[in-house]
């Protein structure tokens, strides 16, 4: 029996610069989540005997000094308690890359993990892990010189577990068309490799496929980085333990401090009759020191929404909150009675609402809308519109 640690795409040393000020900080919290899961890994009570790492361990191929030394006094750790980490490096850190953290075979990080370095699937490294042999096939992607197919592989006849490691794109999966595929992956010919496990990363969000009896699990980002549908929600720790003749068991303790939000907002539905009463909902339904939020508005309003003034009040209350407003201004009340004046904003209103009626394209549909918020805006401003 073995127990490992199953991670993927940490993406260390990551800044999101969408974050502004606070990306610096979110850079500390995949820290945090990777040494998190280290100490995991060595409390004895946890019994766990391998760390596995699917792709993207680190952000780019070229990491900062501070985060290699951090990197590397994590691994250090792991080696120390007898515990092996299982690497191969995905498309942001490729091996291939120019200044690649992982090129020089002599190098500190280097000495302290079992990397595939192969451009093609091949059993690249065998330890013995709790008395067990385990047998790691996997690859380390390079666009010039890895050809396909990714999933022919096949176990070899030694006694033991055999694991694939692959930072890849399996067909099928959730999220498969928001990834790359340069690794392209078919469940019908992964079935016919014989491993034990195979363990996927790449796409960000925790899924698990069979191919036959093989488990193929991607075990998701720790942390979410982007505003994608792959990172929104709780994440997980992916513990696995493998037992010959048994199914795989899984173990996930939520394990990120911060949540992605992605959230649409039908003003109208909610009732939401002005601009106070849509800051007290966004701060009663969603606010909270760990949430970055992208919150669209849509729907009818009574009310002209400034963006920029919802911000300033809820500045504080979540970690990071974007607001984006796609709310139909024209079935308002105030621009039904602007439309019917003999007035400078009448006329502005009225030629407006012909420009829309006029286009056709969607996203063009859109910038004259925002120029209708503008100048409602304006006009507030300067009542001697009228």
């Amino acid at each position: 029996m073995i127990r490992f640690l199953h991670l993927a795409d940490l993406h260390l040393d990551a800044k999101p610069s969408y974050l502004d000020d606070k990306a610096e900080q979110r850079g500390k919290d995949f820290l945090d989540a990777f040494e998190r899961a280290v100490n995991f890994a060595l409390d004895p009570e946890n019994e766990i005997h391998a760390v596995v790492i699917a792709g993207d361990l680190f952000d780019s191929s070229n990491p900062s000094t501070e985060c290699v030394r951090f990197t590397i006094k994590q691994l250090k750790a792991l080696k120390k308690a007898d515990i092996p980490a299982i690497v191969v490096p995905g498309n942001h850190d490729s091996l291939s890359m120019p200044g690649s953290v992982f090129a020089d075979p002599t190098s500190p990080l280097r000495k302290l993990i079992n990397l595939a370095t192969s451009p093609n699937p091949e059993q690249f490294c065998t330890l013995t892990i709790n008395g067990e042999e385990v047998h790691f096939y996997g690859m380390a992607w390079d666009p010039g010189r890895s050809k396909p197919p990714f999933d022919q592989f096949k176990a070899g006849a030694e006694d033991g577990f055999h694991i694939a490691v692959i930072h890849g794109t399996l067909e099928g999966a959730h999220f498969y068309d928001l990834h790359s595929r340069d690794v392209p992956l078919s469940l019908d010919k992964l079935k016919n490799s014989n491993m034990d496990y195979i363990a996927l990363g790449h796409i960000h969000s925790p899924q698990m496929k069979k191919a036959g009896k093989i488990p193929i699990v991607y075990p998701g980002t720790l942390e979410g980085k982007r505003f994608s549908a792959s990172e929104a929600g709780e994440r997980n720790l992916c513990v696995v333990t493998l037992e010959k003749g048994k199914q795989a068991k899984f173990e996930k303790p939520v394990w990120n401090k911060r949540t992605i939000l992605i959230e649409k907002l039908n003003t109208e539905k909610a009732a939401l009759e002005s601009q106070g009463e849509l800051v007290e909902y966004l701060r009663k339904e969603y606010a909270s020191n760990d949430c970055i939020a992208k919150i669209t508005l849509e729907g009818a309003v009574p009310f002209l929404i400034d963006v920029d003034n919802v911000l300033n009040q809820l500045e504080g209350e979540f970690f990071y909150v974007d607001i984006i407003d796609r709310t139909d201004i024209f079935d308002t009340t105030l621009i039904e009675e602007w439309e019917s004046e003999n007035t400078i904003r009448g006329l502005f209103v009225r030629k407006i609402h012909h420009l829309v009626d006029a286009q056709t394209d969607d996203q063009e549909k859109e910038k004259i809308e925002l120029a209708l918020k503008l100048g409602v805006q304006s006009f507030q401003k300067n009542e001697g519109g009228k």
